[in-house]
C-alpha cells in the first residue's frame, strides 16, 4: 500500500485490507474514523482507452454507480455513503457486508437447491422492482454482482446503470460484460429497458439452481454467437422454477414475463416449500380524495 493510500482517505477513512478484485476496481475494508464503524470502499480503476487512461470516463462512471445506488433505499441494493477523489483516484464507500458473490457460493456448494434459489430470486427481485419504480435501470446483472449474507441477497456495482434524466448513460455493452448474463436486445444494440435486466436476473437464477450460465463455450466469442442466435437449454434441475426462468428468458423482451407475476410465482414455490410467505399483494389502487363523498 503507497503513502497516498495509507493516509486517511477524505481525512476519515483508512483503508485496511483488499477484499476482492473486479473489472471496475478494487473493494477495500476501510474504517471511519469519525463514526467509528467499517465501510467497504470501492476504488474505481479507470479504464485505458487509445493507450492512455480514461480518468473522465472512470469519474463518469463513479458518478453514475454512486447517483443511482444513491437514490435508492432497500435491502436488497447496496447502501452507498459517500464519493471522494483523492490522490488523483475515486472512491465510493457504502456499507460492509460479510458475504460470498452467488458466484463465489455456487463454484463452492455447486446447485444449488430450488428452494434456496426462490429465496435468492424474490428477494433479489424485490430490489430489482424498487430500482425500476424509482428510474434505475442495473444493465448489467450476474452472479459475481450479488451478494448473499446469512440474510440478506443483496445487488451492487451500478456502474453502467442508466437513470433516467441522465442523457449522458451510454447504451453500449461494456467489453468486459458477460453475453451469457446480457438480454438478446442487448447485444444487437436495441433499446435499453426493464426486461433487460429481467433476463439477466433469469440467467442469474438459472446459474444458481444448474451450476452453469444459459450459455456455454469455449470462448466469449463463442458465447456471444450462441446468446445472439440460440434459446437457452432448458434446464434440468429448476422444478417449479421453470416458469418463470423460462418466462423471463423469453428473447422477445415484449413476451418477456412481467416482475410482478414472476414474483407470484416465486412467493407461491416458497410457501409450497413450507417457506412463511404472506401472499402476494398488488400495489394498492389510488383513489381520488373524494372518491367516498359523492
Amino acid at each position: 500500500m503507497d503513502e497516498d493510500v495509507a493516509r486517511l482517505l477524505g481525512g476519515r477513512y483508512r483503508l485496511l485490507s483488499p477484499i476482492r478484485h473486479g473489472a471496475t476496481g478494487i473493494m477495500w475494508r476501510a474504517h471511519d474514523a469519525r463514526l467509528r464503524r467499517d465501510v467497504a470502499i470501492k476504488e474505481v480503476q479507470p479504464q485505458f482507452r487509445s493507450n492512455e487512461v480514461d480518468l473522465t470516463g472512470a469519474r463518469r462512471r463513479a458518478l453514475r454507480e454512486a447517483r443511482a445506488a444513491g437514490r435508492l433505499s432497500h435491502p436488497a441494493i447496496i447502501t452507498v455513503h459517500d464519493l471522494l477523489e483523492e490522490a488523483g483516484r475515486l472512491w465510493i464507500v457504502m456499507e460492509l457486508l460479510e458475504a460470498l458473490t452467488l458466484d463465489e457460493t455456487v463454484k463452492h456448494v455447486g446447485p444449488l437447491p430450488v428452494h434456496w434459489t426462490a429465496w435468492i430470486g424474490y428477494q433479489l427481485l424485490s430490489g430489482l422492482r424498487h430500482a425500476h419504480g424509482e428510474g434505475v435501470l442495473h444493465r448489467d446483472i450476474h452472479p459475481a454482482n450479488i451478494l448473499l449474507t446469512g440474510d440478506r441477497v443483496v445487488l451492487t456495482d451500478f456502474g453502467i446503470a442508466a437513470l433516467n434524466g441522465d442523457h449522458t448513460s451510454p447504451n453500449s455493452i461494456p467489453v468486459d460484460d458477460l453475453p451469457a448474463y446480457t438480454a438478446p436486445e442487448r447485444l444487437r444494440g436495441g433499446p435499453v429497458s426493464p426486461a433487460a435486466d429481467l433476463w439477466s436476473f433469469a440467467a442469474c437464477l438459472y446459474f444458481a439452481v444448474e451450476g452453469r450460465p444459459p450459455y456455454v463455450g469455449a470462448d466469449m466469442v463463442t458465447v456471444l454467437g450462441l446468446a445472439l442466435t440460440k434459446k437457452p437449454p432448458v434446464p434440468t434441475k429448476a422444478g417449479p422454477l421453470l416458469p418463470v426462468i423460462e418466462g423471463l428468458l423469453h428473447r422477445d423482451p415484449g413476451h418477456r414475463m412481467p416482475a410482478e407475476h414472476a414474483s407470484v410465482l416465486l412467493t407461491e414455490i416458497l410457501r409450497a416449500e413450507g417457506i412463511p410467505m404472506a401472499p402476494y399483494r398488488l400495489p394498492a389502487v389510488e383513489l381520488p380524495p373524494d372518491a367516498f363523498t359523492k
